[in-house]
C-alpha cells in the first residue's frame, strides 16, 4: 500500500463479515482447483529482497 486512503480501505476491509453462503458463493464461482499461478512475479521479489535489510535465516 502506497497511500494513506488505501490503507484505511484495507484497514477497514477486517470490517467485512461473510456468511456461509457468501463464502459458497465465492468457491463456486471461483473453483480451487481452477486456479493456477505463482501469487508474484519472481523477479519483483528479487528486486525487492535486493533493497531489503532483513536479516538472512539462521
Amino acid at each position: 500500500t502506497t497511500k494513506i486512503k488505501n490503507l484505511h480501505d484495507n484497514i477497514g476491509s477486517v470490517k467485512v463479515k461473510l456468511t456461509k453462503d457468501d463464502l459458497k458463493e465465492i468457491s463456486d464461482a471461483v473453483p480451487i482447483d481452477e486456479v493456477a499461478g505463482s501469487k508474484s512475479d519472481s523477479a519483483i521479489g528479487r528486486v525487492n529482497a535486493q533493497f531489503a535489510d532483513t536479516p538472512p535465516p539462521k
